[in-house]
């Protein structure tokens, strides 16, 4: 199986796993995760669109890929670290514990998909090169 084949399956992957991601982030803290069900849906569908012409061999798709990557690792770091410090001042001040395991829980969320899409970019730029030599 050649690599751009393996590599459009990550992109797969990444796609139902951030459509996944966003389903459960509503499920979990309602309507307080609307950016992360946009970012879920958005970035989910972007990456099946780019695993799917990546795999006919389309070059763009890995481009679209591995951007869509780095775009979602720079977005979603930056909301795991706003989710972050929320979250400790919440811990700091006694509040309500169901806004604070509902703060908990979103940044959990966030963090699992920064995880993922930092592992898909690293993986892309691994693979780069190879890639494009096989693609048009």
């Amino acid at each position: 199986m050649t690599i751009h084949k393996q590599i459009s399956y990550l992109y797969a992957f990444f796609g139902v796993f951030m459509l996944g991601c966003g389903a459960v982030a509503v499920d979990v803290a309602g309507e307080q995760a609307q950016t992360a069900l946009i970012t879920g849906i958005a970035g989910g569908l972007l990456a099946l669109v780019a695993g799917h012409f990546l795999n006919r061999r389309h070059r763009w798709g890995f481009l679209l890929g591995a951007g869509e990557a780095a775009l979602l690792t720079l977005l979603l770091g930056w909301r795991a670290g706003t989710y972050f410090i929320r979250l400790l001042e919440m811990v700091q001040q006694p509040q309500d514990t169901a806004a604070t395991q509902t703060s908990g829980m979103a940044f959990l969320v966030t963090t699992a998909m920064l995880v993922v899409a930092l592992l898909t970019l690293a993986v892309s730029v691994m693979f780069a090169k190879q890639v494009l030599a096989e693609t048009k």
